[in-house]
């Protein structure tokens, strides 16, 4: 099972934040991670808002170097996300679970709104 990690979580992670709890710690240590390029895009809107003080090249060095791989963003998932309900209006996330949905990943997210979506989840 391969797992798709929600930008807070990645964010958690390379910071070594508590918030990320060992049973989720545990689960990405044992399961292949994904880090969506929205993720990375993400990063860079909100480095630019001087919202995060992590530049999006580091951002995405700091995943790969910690063992995450890339998940390009393709026209299917795009599409997918006008498919949603509207449960959730924040374009990120919404792409993060339609990537995970349509790659049959396993989305970790803290966002109380995923759980609404039929994705497979583990909460963080």
């Amino acid at each position: 099972m391969r797992l798709l990690l929600d930008t807070q979580i990645l964010i958690w992670w390379l910071l070594d934040n508590p918030r990320l709890g060992q049973p989720t710690r545990a689960l990405m240590a044992s399961h292949p991670c994904l880090v969506s390029v929205a993720s990375v895009w993400e990063v860079a809107i909100k480095h630019r808002l001087g919202r995060l003080p992590i530049d999006p090249v580091t951002f995405r060095d700091q995943c790969l170097a910690a063992g995450a791989s890339l998940l390009v963003i393709r026209d299917a998932h795009v599409i997918e996300t006008g498919q949603l309900p509207a449960i959730h209006e924040d374009p990120f996330d919404r792409l993060l679970i339609a990537q995970a949905r349509l790659e049959g990943l396993m989305a970790v997210s803290a966002d109380a709104h995923w759980p609404a979506y039929d994705l497979h989840l583990h909460r963080a």
